[in-house]
């Protein structure tokens, strides 16, 4: 790979860990602010057992939002419940119903906050409240009895309001006997340290003395139903009690305390829709606060999913440019192989060429020494055949003209050497048998072998060296 490619590629890859780190920057930056569905329910439970409606609202409503996205059914409803309840809280009852609708009853394990109950204990008031509904308002509440009984027999407190609503909802519904039972079964029940439940009581009581024409025990139930309610803070039986006192003090003519009860439903009256307004300017606010939480969420969700995606196609580019460059380098290796080995064929070729005309150029020289050999023998064996008598000279001549390279070089580099030496050299050079070389050269055997031993101390020969050889090294 060249330098240039080396640095795009660098740069390539530079871009895809920058891509990589927003990306991570986003993401850990959403993760680290978002808490947990569970941790939200759990701070908005908390919050509203505290009375802080809005920071219960603006925690519940996003654990609901997290649990929908999650699809945990038992989450969503305890959020829900715990929503509605905050609507009934500050007055938004219709709300609270609508809310308390988008979802079914549930059964759900974790019952020390209640939600079931609730929801069963809500659901019984509002059938009655805005559906007129009191037959499903009895059902509703005589469940939230019998839940209460199965899952909190250690703290009756719950039940023992169950049982007075449901009295209430008797009344409503024109079973004044019934209502008489559940109150008188209500009385004999062992009396609880959080007795809120009195205030519902005393006042169905008040209600029921108050249809059989008894204006002094109604007041009196009345009364003791007023100040339970404002004991816990309980606005909604406080004013339908005062309500109820000032039809009494009407129709007994007693204006001081018809003035008095007036004066104190008016003023309880605008102190409800006073937290109301209070508490509903503060939710819009909280809820303007989620929405644009909301908005920074998808914001941030669509940088993050725009980063994953500039990073996947640069991933892809980087990923094609090196499939690419990969495949260069291998085509590019691939023809410097080929072309190598043509080189080495090539180089191979040539080699085996030069050897085969060595070969027969070595050939060629062994057949050209070896016609010249038999042409020097063929003219030896005519002189020794011939009738001259002195054989000498001819047989130089012939040893001359056929060989006379190599009698020049003998007689340059051995100048010491007689032309008896020289004539006998190239009789050995030819190969002739010494009987032929001694009857050629008309001496005995003897004389040959005294001949070689002198021909040996000139030239140099040492002890070992076989005369032969060392003539056709020359």
């Amino acid at each position: 790979m060249t330098r240039k490619k080396l640095i795009v590629a660098s740069a390539v890859v530079a871009a895809a860990l920058c891509a990589g780190v927003t990306a991570w920057h986003y993401c850990s930056g959403e993760a680290g602010q978002k808490q947990s569905a569970q941790a939200l329910l759990a701070k908005g439970m908390a919050d509203f057992n505290c009375n802080d409606v809005v920071k219960a609202f603006g925690s519940l409503q996003q654990a609901a939002a997290a649990f929908k996205h999650e699809g945990d059914s038992d989450g969503l409803f305890e959020a829900t419940v715990y929503m509605a309840m905050l609507y009934d809280q500050i007055g938004q009852r219709d709300q609270a119903y609508r809310t308390l609708k988008t979802v079914e009853f549930r059964d759900v394990p974790n019952y020390k906050d209640y939600s079931s109950q609730y929801y069963l204990r809500l659901m019984g008031f509002y059938k009655s409240l805005f559906d007129r509904d009191y037959t499903s308002a009895e059902r509703f509440t005589r469940r939230a009895i019998e839940f209460s009984k199965e899952k909190y027999p250690a703290d009756a407190a719950y039940m023992y309001m169950d049982m007075a609503n449901l009295a209430e909802f008797y009344i409503m519904s024109g079973k004044t006997d019934s209502a008489r039972l559940m109150l008188d079964s209500l009385k004999r029940m062992e009396p609880v340290r959080r007795d809120i439940y009195l205030s519902e009581a005393y006042y169905c009581r008040g209600r029921l003395f108050m249809a059989e024409g008894k204006a002094d025990s109604a007041r009196r139930y009345l009364e003791a139903s007023i100040g339970v309610s404002r004991r816990y803070g309980s606005f909604d039986n406080e004013l339908m009690a005062l309500k109820l006192m000032t039809k009494i003090d009407s129709t007994a003519d007693d204006l001081g305390s018809y003035i008095a009860h007036q004066r104190a439903y008016d003023s309880l009256r605008e102190k409800i829709r006073g937290n109301e307004i209070h508490y509903r300017v503060a939710m819009l606010r909280e809820e303007h606060k989620i929405d644009m939480l909301k908005q920074e969420s998808a914001k941030s969700r669509t940088i993050f999913l725009l980063t994953l995606s500039v990073l996947a196609l640069v991933a892809l580019i980087l990923a094609a440019a090196f499939i690419y460059t990969l495949k260069r380098l291998k085509t590019r290796q691939e023809m410097a192989r080929l072309e190598k080995q043509r080189a080495d064929e090539a180089a191979m070729r040539e080699r085996l060429e030069n050897e085969l005309l060595q070969l027969k150029m070595e050939q060629q020289g062994r057949m050209l020494d070896h016609t010249q050999k038999e042409n020097i023998v063929m003219g030896i064996k005519l002189v020794e055949q011939g009738g001259d008598a002195n054989k000498m000279r001819p047989l130089d001549r012939v040893l001359k003209e056929t060989d006379k390279d190599f009698i020049r070089k003998l007689e340059t580099l051995y100048p010491q050497l007689s032309r008896n030496d020289i004539r006998l050299i190239c009789l050995i050079r030819l190969g002739m048998p010494s009987g032929e070389i001694s009857k050629l050269l008309n001496i005995t055997m003897d004389s040959l072998h005294k001949s070689r031993y002198r021909l040996r101390k000139k030239m140099g020969l040492e002890a070992g060296q076989i005369l032969e050889t060392f003539i056709d090294t020359i």
